[in-house]
């Protein structure tokens, strides 16, 4: 039997206004927020008792950062439920149609690298086709590849002096321009180019010295080992740092195969035991080692501040309190802990490993509480009864089932852990061993995952009294996030969590949640497709009334046919329909017969039973992404004042208990009973530049005429309605007259704009009206797109517009268009004159503005979006954003790639970057004199891999320019997915004190809270509109520019104002969340659009290459 695939999930922008810019959105569709800014939903969970189902539908999220960003390539496996395997003669259980005609749909291999080349073979023998680092492959660091990468020596541009070894690149510059996505004007504007690299050196604008042809190069099957293209530059002390194109060097989930060395003989590979399987693992396992190592030193680079004690001091100084508890030591705290792995035979289903632990404890070391972590860790303070490991079977009761299972328990001792370090943190410490970290956060979580549902380290506790209701199935859970963390001491961070859990409802009322009102047969087999993908996974009772020996617990895979077409042989070979079978057999009449049966147990089965005799288990986890629905419903939910999720943290952490938690106590560890009080500092924000100078009060100001207002002649822009006849002719007409004459007011110059407008049916599939209004209009400047509220219209627009046609398009929905004021009129403004290469403002020049602006300085944002958790076979997207307006720093540039799921490395940084150096001397005349990065969406644990890979990449991509060209470089990480929350203690610093009550925009912290002794800090650059303002953190990776801990925050501040979709200060810093909004546009041209997941460099240029009409006006994504 064939499975049928929903369709790929749509995420349609919702046009509302986000937390902090709420105006800025009504006018076109933009990625809806990562997560709620007062309140995120819990991200997938890290232990679950209901893993996610192999081969679920495909579905798309313009944010991921939830960023779990570690989950393979977006498949995962389910572990195979038992199902009651009972034949037609049965009285409990549901029918058996034998085994599937359609198994399970494979895992999707790893991408993979090069193939080893054979010992002894020429070095030349490379694939032919040179991967690029865009697909995540590893680069060939052998020969230069025949054909148009050959570039002679002596027309390579940016040439440095002699210093620069080797022959000519093959890596990202060597990819011809027509094949890069997301391409700039053309960055040689001379003679006729002779090829993409052939660029005549004179025309180099960071020439270096004459350089010496020397004696002729060898060909591509002569080039000399040590001549390696990927040498890093000189200043790099030690080892070349390996880059995006050295994948092979890191221990990455989707590491190719590396090349044996050249000196290895045939005789060497000759032995029975030396397999070429074998021969690459060896291989990985030691340059595993030699990453770590690498990964250990790249830490210790991380700048710290000047002066441990203290950090910035720039603004006015404050008390605010932060959502962490102080961790203590008692008299009895011992600093030995020690750390046991734990294995289980069966290991599923998971639910099953803390019920047998428990047994396991009961029964042999009742007396002592080692703290368990649900899956294989356990940790003890001191060593067990039973020494260095011991092995048990044990029985133990599966309720699901309703049945003892034998496990075997196997506990092994694997390290001893040294804690005497943590009562003694202070300023100044330079490195936090996590290992200690972890132990002591898996003590303090023991407790609650006893008694609670965990997600993550998160924990929930069934609602009490008033439930609120998310719609299609779900309801809201409210819970607790708890997580240890070294500040200046040791601290508990504690927060209140919201997710949605699926109800615990039959499935007829699920099915009829989700059709809505209308509820008919017909309606259900309309939204069949939805219903599945939100029930594969789940479990469901199924017990048939009056047999109470038919109760089992199973999983969904899928919906079939109704009961009454569903047809199944029996074993004596006469065949019947699941309603016939269940009359005869079971006694009983389906009430539902014309509803999909619902496909239970084993996928090597067909076992399908009615939908009314399926109830959902309750306290389920699911990380499937909310519909918008369940998203705006659980946001109004969360949204609370700081008073409110300050007392919803004291109950949730009150009820947890901790100081008479047995395994808190054995380790001799308490947790103090407040908010810790820390200092904080009131930044000024920068005074704005509009054709006059604009104050900015309370993270809001009032726009005047734009600084450099953009014109539209008479007849060079229209209205396109694809909204039919829900929006009439009068509105559109009206839509043309506000912005004429709102224009004015902004200092634009509006012309008459072409008429009749046209009306076209909202494109679905066929989209072939839209083409043709698009080129017969392609000579207009601007086309305004009416599009209806929901639905695919926008992605249709954008990707034949962007795509296909090259026009400049501007959406709005149709709702937005039926509401018209001169806030919302002023808003579309601030977009078309943006993307008509206008500057609406700027920060003022004065003796206040960051020293870094005051000279050519390129800023640069870069984000890693990833496809949602269920998603199958959907690429990440890489993007970066970077200035090339050196005075108003208010110009982007954006470039994109696709790269493999869950790549949280951007592969391509190195090419990106300079096409973004380029676009930058093109722009201003001017090479950048200091490069600011802000790399967004990066956890703590990754911080070593960036270090290793992205820096390198930066400053491979200058050296390529030239030799000598070394710019500082400022590597800085944005974190928003913390649960850090800071609290005002006085109302004279609160914006909004009858209201939220939160921090006044503006507001720093840097100490006590923060890293020990690394420049690191969080900021509330925001006015929040609704909720509790979530205050940003950042973490300095790199600086050789020497920036002060308030150049830092004061630089970061500043350009949280220089958003141009809004006139309010955002959650961070522009350039960061431009990169978010290209990638999600990425995201927008490939929904629907079938992409393939092993030929990502071939997809990119085929599918995704922006038409030339559209660069030219580099801003078309805000």
């Amino acid at each position: 039997m064939t499975k049928k695939r929903g369709k790929k999930g749509k995420q349609q922008d919702t046009g509302q206004a986000s937390k902090s810019q709420p105006a800025a959105t009504v006018s076109e569709p933009g990625p809806p927020p990562k997560a709620a800014p007062e309140n995120p939903p819990s991200g997938p969970p890290s232990t679950s008792s209901t893993p996610p189902p192999r081969g679920v539908d495909r579905g798309e999220d313009p944010h991921p950062k939830g960023r779990g960003r570690s989950r393979g390539r977006g498949t995962t496996s389910e572990p195979q439920a038992p199902g009651p395997g009972r034949g037609a003669g049965s009285t409990g259980g549901p029918p058996f149609q034998g085994p599937l005609a359609q198994g399970p749909r494979p895992q999707t291999p790893p991408a993979r690298g090069p193939r080893p080349q054979a010992p002894g073979s020429q070095p030349q023998q490379v694939p032919q086709q040179q991967p690029s680092p865009q697909h995540g492959l590893p680069q060939q660091q052998g020969p230069r590849q025949p054909g148009p990468q050959q570039v002679p020596r002596q027309q390579s541009p940016w040439q440095g002096p002699p210093q620069q070894q080797g022959p000519p690149q093959p890596g990202p510059q060597q990819v011809p321009r027509q094949q890069s996505p997301w391409q700039g004007p053309p960055q040689q504007p001379g003679p006729r180019q002779p090829g993409p690299q052939q660029v005549p050196r004179q025309q180099s604008p960071w020439q270096g010295p004459p350089q010496q042809p020397g004696p002729r190069q060898p060909g591509p099957q002569q080039v000399p080992r040590q001549q390696s293209p990927w040498q890093g530059p000189p200043q790099q002390p030690g080892p070349c740092q390996p880059g995006p194109q050295q994948v092979p060097q890191q221990p990455g989930p989707r590491q190719g195969p590396p090349q044996p060395s050249p000196q290895r003989g045939p005789s060497q590979q000759q032995g029975p035991r030396q397999t070429p399987q074998q021969q690459p693992q060896q291989t990985d396992s030691a340059k595993s080692v030699e990453s770590l190592q690498e990964g250990i030193a790249k830490m210790s680079l991380i700048p710290c501040r000047k002066n441990p004690a203290k950090a910035g001091t720039m603004g006015r100084p404050i008390v605010v309190e932060a959502n962490v508890v102080s961790l203590k030591f008692n008299s009895n705290f011992n600093p030995h802990a020690v750390h046991y792995d734990i294995s289980f035979d069966p290991d599923k289903p998971k639910f099953m490993l803390r019920r047998t632990y428990d047994a396991i404890h009961e029964k042999y070391f009742p007396n002592r509480h080692p703290a368990f972590d649900g899956r294989r860790n356990l940790y003890s303070s001191g060593v067990l009864p039973f020494g260095d490991g011991m092995k048990a079977e044990i029985e133990v009761y599966n309720p699901e089932r309703e049945q003892n299972k034998t496990y075997k328990v196997v506990i092994s001792r694997v390290a001893d852990i040294d804690l005497s370090w943590l009562p003694r943190v202070a300023p100044g410490m330079p490195q936090i061993e996590q290992t200690a970290v972890q132990a002591i956060d898996v003590v303090l979580r023991h407790g609650a995952a006893s008694k609670c549902v965990q997600v993550g380290r998160s924990f929930f506790q069934p609602p009490k009294g008033h439930i609120v209701d998310l719609g299609n199935g779900m309801e809201l859970w409210v819970g607790m996030f708890q997580s240890a963390i070294i500040g200046w001491k040791p601290y508990l961070n504690v927060d209140v969590a919201h997710k949605g859990f699926p109800k615990a409802i039959n499935i007829v009322e699920y099915m009829r949640e989700i059709c809505g009102s209308r509820f008919s047969p017909k309606d259900v087999e309309y939204n069949k497709i939805n219903i599945a993908k939100q029930l594969k996974g789940l479990k469901v009772i199924y017990e048939i009334p009056g047999h109470p020996t038919s109760k089992r617990t199973q999983r969904i895979n899928d919906l079939m046919q109704s009961a009454v077409n569903s047809i199944f042989t029996l074993d004596n070979g006469s065949k019947t329909s699941v309603y016939d079978y269940f009359r005869k057999e079971k006694n009983y009449t389906i009430k539902n017969p014309e509803l999909p049966c619902v496909w239970v147990g084993g996928r090597n089965r067909q076992i399908y039973v009615p939908a009314e005799l399926c109830t959902i288990v309750p306290g389920q986890v699911t990380i499937k992404k909310m519909d918008e629905i369940q998203t705006s419903n659980m946001i109004k939910a969360a949204a609370t004042s700081t008073n409110i999720r300050k007392q919803k943290i004291m109950n949730a952490f009150a009820s947890i208990n901790f100081n008479n938690d047995p395994c808190v106590k054995e380790f001799g560890l308490s947790v103090g009973g407040g908010f810790e009080k820390v200092p904080a500092r009131v930044l000024d924000p920068p005074v704005l530049m509009y054709d006059r100078q604009v104050r900015v009060s309370r993270g809001t100001w009032r726009a005047s005429r734009f600084s450099n207002a953009a014109d539209l002649q008479p007849k060079t822009w229209t209205i396109l309605n694809l909204n039919g006849r829900y929006t009439r002719e009068n509105d559109l007409y009206r839509l043309a007259d506000d912005l004429i004459s709102n224009a004015i007011k902004c200092g634009m110059n509006l012309g008459e704009a072409l008429t009749p407008f046209v009306t076209l049916d909202p494109p679905t599939r066929d989209v072939r009206g839209i083409n043709n209004f698009f080129q017969q209009n392609k000579n207009l400047k601007l086309i305004i797109v009416v599009i209806p509220d929901r639905g695919s219209a926008y992605s249709k627009v954008k990707q034949a517009a962007e795509i296909h046609i090259g026009v400049l398009t501007q959406c709005i929905k149709a709702r937005t268009v039926g509401r018209l004021s001169e806030a919302t009129t002023s808003n579309i403004l601030l977009k078309i004159n943006s993307k008509l290469n206008g500057v609406n403002h700027m920060i003022m020049d004065n003796n206040l503005k960051p020293k870094c602006l005051m000279k050519p300085c390129i800023i640069i944002g870069a984000d890693v979006t990833h496809p949602p958790p269920d998603a199958v076979d959907v690429p990440s997207i890489a993007a970066v954003a970077a200035s090339h307006d050196a005075r108003a720093q208010f110009k982007y540039n954006i470039k994109c790639q696709l790269q493999p799921p869950r790549e949280e490395i951007i592969l391509d940084l190195q090419r990106m970057v300079k096409e973004q150096l380029l676009f930058f001397y093109k722009s201003t005349g001017y090479q950048p004199q200091q490069i600011i990065f802000y790399r967004d969406g990066v956890s703590e644990g990754q911080f070593a891999q960036v270090l290793s890979r992205e820096l390198p990449a930066i400053q491979r991509a200058c050296g390529q320019l030239n030799a000598n060209y070394k710019p500082p470089i400022t590597f800085l990480v944005v974190q928003k997915r913390h649960h850090v929350r800071l609290f005002p203690t006085d109302e004279r610093n609160s914006d909004d004190a009858r209201k939220n009550f939160n921090v006044q925009a503006g507001t720093v912290v840097d100490t006590m809270i923060t890293h020990p002794s690394h420049i690191d800090f969080y900021l509330v650059s925001h006015a929040s509109i609704q909720g509790m303002a979530r205050p940003t953190k950042y973490r300095c990776l790199w600086d050789d520019s020497k920036m002060s801990e308030d150049e830092i925050e004061q630089l970061t501040y500043y350009l949280c104002h220089m958003f141009s979709r809004c006139t309010r200060s955002v959650s961070y810093p522009a350039p960061t969340y431009y990169a978010h909004l290209a990638a999600y546009r990425a995201r927008v041209h490939t929904e629907e659009v079938p992409i393939n997941i092993h030929n990502l460099i071939e997809e990119q240029r085929k599918k995704l290459t922006l038409h030339e009409g559209i660069i030219e006006n580099p801003m078309f994504f805000v």
